[in-house]
């Protein structure tokens, strides 16, 4: 018998033999994959981040009245985002009160900080016929709440205009809106912060048989400023008409009619208002929940009489964050 040959031991192209590849079993387990990586939003995140910060240090240190005008540009743009939802739930919010003191605007009237106007609906006269207000000076410092503004007070019965001196593009505007005879509103950039930087627009229609102001006070930069600068652009016997939210007071608040002790515990909520304010104030364009701005009016001199209430509502965590003062004085 012949034995069987064996396999034949191939040779590589080096003269080496090579063992045959070992059969490949079924059990053999597969390669492992390595998964994919997840996109690293967290550290693409953080490098933005780093990269704008020093980006506006340098800008800052270079040209530092640049870098707050885009910082204040940046701020009004997300408040104007926050502002568009939750307006209308604001002036529902406040339309009872408002009822009350609105209808005692009259003549010339100056407001700071209208926002988007729902209130002018409010004033007497517009489209009615009835010409209670011959002009109506709306000095509103974010321009991204203009166009609604202006939408809102052609509804209510105005003619808009656009301050020449402080809107781009006013002069067209106003030579296409010149079309009936009704009250004027011009809109005007900027604040009475200042006496220095009040807008000259401001000051060639003062002064006023009304100023208003609603849900701005808590805002500014310097609240005794502003009442200073209304009381200046008043007219003797004019009329300071006012709805803030302020900080909360104490249990004995006279103000606050039909308040019942225990409906809210005063002193945690106030605790609250102190805690928060700087984080809402960066959040929610300069707001402040803790300003005492009810008792500021009420200490100055020169009111022949002054007339406010405080509403503290319960609703909802918000209401109890901003109790209302409303009312009004009359300069002497």
């Amino acid at each position: 018998m012949k034995d069987k040959k064996s396999p034949k031991k191939s040779k590589s192209v080096t003269g080496l033999t090579q063992s045959p590849a070992p059969p490949v079993s079924s059990t053999t387990r597969p390669a492992y994959t390595v998964p994919p990586e997840s996109y690293p939003w967290k550290r693409v995140l953080l490098g933005c981040t780093m990269v704008f910060l020093c980006w506006g240090i340098a800008l800052y240190r270079e040209d530092k009245a640049a870098a707050d005008l885009r910082i204040k540009r940046a701020r009004d743009w997300i408040f104007s985002q926050f502002w568009n939802h939750a307006s209308s739930s604001n002036a529902q919010r406040l339309e009872p009160m408002k009822s009350e003191i609105w209808k005692e605007i009259r003549g010339s009237v100056l407001e700071i900080g209208p926002g988007y106007g729902e209130s002018l609906s409010m004033v007497p006269g517009g489209r009615s016929g009835t010409r209670v207000v011959s002009h109506y000076v709306a000095v509103e410092p974010n321009s991204f709440l203009h166009p609604k503004l202006a939408s809102n007070a052609q509804a209510a019965g105005f003619i808009v205009q656009y301050d020449e001196n402080t809107c781009p593009g006013a002069e067209q505007f106003n030579k296409e809106h010149e079309y009936e005879k009704l009250p004027v509103l011009t809109i005007v950039n900027g604040t009475l912060d200042s006496e220095f930087d009040i807008p000259t627009t401001v000051l060639t229609n003062a002064p006023y048989d009304t100023v208003v102001s609603s849900m701005v006070l808590c805002s500014v930069d310097d609240v005794e400023a502003n009442l200073k600068a209304i009381f200046k652009l008043l007219k003797p016997g004019g009329k300071f008409v006012f709805a803030e939210h302020v900080r909360h007071t104490d249990d004995q608040d006279v103000t606050a009619e039909g308040y019942q002790r225990g409906d809210i515990d005063l002193a945690f909520w106030r605790r609250i208002q102190n805690a928060i304010s700087p984080m809402w104030a960066l959040l929610f364009g300069n707001c402040r929940l803790d300003r005492d701005t009810g008792k500021l009016i009420a200490a100055m001199r020169g009111w022949s009489k002054i007339e406010y209430k405080t509403a503290r509502q319960t609703s909802n965590p918000l209401a109890k964050l901003t109790p209302i003062v409303y009312g009004i004085a009359v300069k002497a």
